[in-house]
């Protein structure tokens, strides 16, 4: 029986290796599909304050991403308070002040409150929830003037599996890669044979 086996593996080892392959691929996708379902069902806005929100250490601490997606986002954000992009849509709670809105857009959001707009319901990796007090440089915005800033965030994605074919001398090799952030590393395989490695770095983004 073993020895049927052996002789089965050997003989279709490279079409074991290609479902091998695939299994892998798939399983790993699923994980990542499961996960990313798991984690916005379970997400709840995170109420920040303006100053918290130009923190890039209290970015990532507070909404667990990396370094570099807490930089990304500090730079967006601080673009959004400066004026230099206009809200998606607008709308209006009544409360006594803009902190206490903000807990009311807060809680609306996570129950998923049905007279929110949609933008403000929509799935995201991150939300946040901030009461905007102060002007660009700082001072304090009259009463009139104060608002809660909502911002959705899809989160740059640092971790990548890939399969496909490579092309050498007329003859197909399969791939598997793995990317994370810049850094990509590709193995190639001859049936069952590993055939060497590719790796790469890239050296813009853009």
């Amino acid at each position: 029986m073993l020895e049927r086996v052996k002789q089965t593996v050997t003989t279709h080892k490279t079409g074991l290796l290609v479902i091998l392959c695939l299994l892998i691929v798939g399983l790993a996708y699923a994980v990542g599909r499961y996960s990313a379902a798991e984690q916005t069902a379970t997400e709840k806005p995170a109420l920040m304050t303006q100053e918290q929100t130009q923190d890039v250490k209290e970015l990532k601490n507070r909404l667990d991403i990396s370094t570099a997606n807490a930089n990304a986002l500090e730079k967006r954000i601080t673009t959004i308070q400066a004026g230099q992009r206009a809200p998606t849509t607008m709308y209006y709670v009544t409360a006594p002040t803009v902190e206490r809105a903000a807990q009311v857009v807060e809680r609306q959001i996570r129950t998923d409150d049905a007279a929110l707009p949609m933008a403000a319901r929509e799935n995201s990796d991150r939300t946040v929830v901030t009461p905007i007090t102060k002007d660009v440089d700082g001072k304090d915005l009259p009463a009139d003037q104060q608002k809660v800033d909502v911002y959705k965030i899809n989160l740059r994605k640092d971790h990548r599996i890939k399969a496909g074919a490579t092309m050498i001398d007329g003859k197909a090799l399969m791939s598997v890669g793995y990317e994370q952030g810049r850094f990509e590393a590709l193995a190639h395989f001859d049936g069952g044979k590993y055939k060497g490695a590719t790796v790469m770095y890239n050296v813009a983004e853009w």
